[in-house]
């Protein structure tokens, strides 16, 4: 279906990222570890081909000089060079060689943004279908409704419920949590060691239960755990590796799904951010956990999503775009953090999906993008990091050790 719809604000300034740092990535995507016999890659074609005419991030991309693009649809996008395979060799040494070449891996350059990728070889009996998207054209949210469309087996939740008017301190307040998240803070501002957007990137799983839990005794969700885990890792590598960050709250942002109920099939992205600085200051675990979930609790307030939805609709893309280029200069770069959720099982012809890694991007000049996805009680989290800073290809590692003192506290082995 052709869907008529201007692009936000938030597109048209990825977009024109995309247009202007060509070799900054925008390529997020998802690896779906599926327990059965390989499909045929023309069975796949063809399920694919079946939802192209109510998919409508399969069949639109922007189009057009920057900030003046605009949505171009495409009906029939060439699925023979979109939907490809790799045979692989035995082994998990080749289906992780195989991730790792994905993520860096161009999308097409002409038509929608997407492809997808059927792996197989590496075990019996096992196979993984990797969907990936450009960020100008699917956020994290609509991202995972489009594997809900293509490999869920219930309907669609919605994505939010009506919202209540909001006052006009919560306008105040957002719009001030929006300028201090884009202050200078001169953290990974070392011209000794510049941020050079080579990327490394890797993942680390724990039980969802166990963040869970952890959270909800204090309060809190399984976003705040993982945060303040993360706080933890960072304290931890910061003391050893980045002097000039230790001992001090680290300026990091976490993205926030602003896309209303009837918006869950667009394409686009209907998104913003809050400031979360990480306490890595605080001396224990528990400390890192009370503290995140204070800073974390008004944005989970309605209200206050609501008049962050309307300010992002009220913005003009040219002063958004002039923000969030301020927010990728190296005075003012921080660790964007993601936290999403698969609320239902996936599979592809009867074989169900038993393990989700997504991956996400590294803006420019950022240190770190970290994002975790809950999924049939497992929570991946994957580590995007700068490869010019010392050792924090270590970062997962060093989450999964915090993550385990946090959930754990009275085990003498964590």
């Amino acid at each position: 279906m052709t869907v008529r719809l201007r692009p936000t604000p938030m597109d048209l300034t990825m977009h024109r990222m995309a247009q202007i740092q060509p070799s900054i990535s925008q390529t997020i995507g998802a690896f779906l570890h599926l327990d059965g016999a390989a499909p045929p890659l023309d069975e796949l074609r063809g399920h694919l081909a079946s939802h192209l005419d109510h998919e409508p991030r399969l069949t639109h991309y922007l189009h057009g000089p920057g900030l003046k693009a605009h949505w171009a649809h495409d009906p029939t996008p060439d699925l023979e060079t979109r939907v490809r395979e790799r045979r692989l060799q035995p082994g998990d040494d080749h289906l992780h060689a195989a991730l790792q070449d994905l993520v860096k891996h161009p999308l097409p350059d002409q038509g929608p943004l997407w492809d997808m990728w059927l792996l197989h070889g590496h075990a019996p009996n096992r196979y993984v279908i990797c969907y990936r998207a450009h960020h100008s054209t699917q956020d994290g949210g609509g991202f995972l409704n489009t594997l809900h469309h293509l490999f869920g087996t219930a309907p669609t939740l919605p994505t939010t419920g009506p919202a209540p008017t909001a006052k006009i301190g919560a306008y105040a307040s957002t719009l001030r949590a929006t300028l201090d998240a884009c202050a200078v803070n001169n953290v990974w501002n070392d011209p000794k060691r510049p941020l050079t957007g080579a990327r490394i990137t890797n993942w680390a799983d724990i039980p969802t239960d166990h963040l869970r839990t952890t959270a909800a005794n204090r309060g809190g969700s399984t976003n705040d755990a993982f945060l303040a885990a993360l706080t933890g890792a960072l304290r931890t590598w910061s003391s050893v590796h980045w002097p000039q960050g230790a001992n001090r709250p680290l300026p990091a942002v976490a993205m926030v799904d602003l896309r209303r109920t009837e918006e869950a099939d667009l394409p686009g992205n209907h998104c913003s951010f809050i400031p979360v600085p990480l306490p890595c200051h605080q001396p224990n675990p528990a400390s890192h956990l009370e503290e995140i979930t204070a800073i974390t609790r008004g944005a989970k307030n309605p209200a206050r999503r609501h008049a962050m939805r309307v300010l992002m609709d009220l913005t003009p893309a040219r002063p958004f775009s002039a923000l969030a280029t301020r927010l990728t200069t190296p005075a003012r770069a921080v660790i964007t953090t993601s936290c999403v959720a698969i609320r239902q099982p996936l599979s592809h012809q009867g074989n169900p999906v038993s393990h989700v890694q997504v991956f996400n991007w590294l803006p420019h000049n950022q240190p770190a993008s970290v994002i975790a996805c809950s999924y049939n009680d497992t929570t991946s989290v994957c580590f995007v990091t700068d490869a010019s800073l010392p050792e924090l290809h270590q970062l997962p590692a060093l989450w999964s050790q915090a993550a385990a003192k946090l959930c754990h506290p009275n085990r003498e082995d964590v």
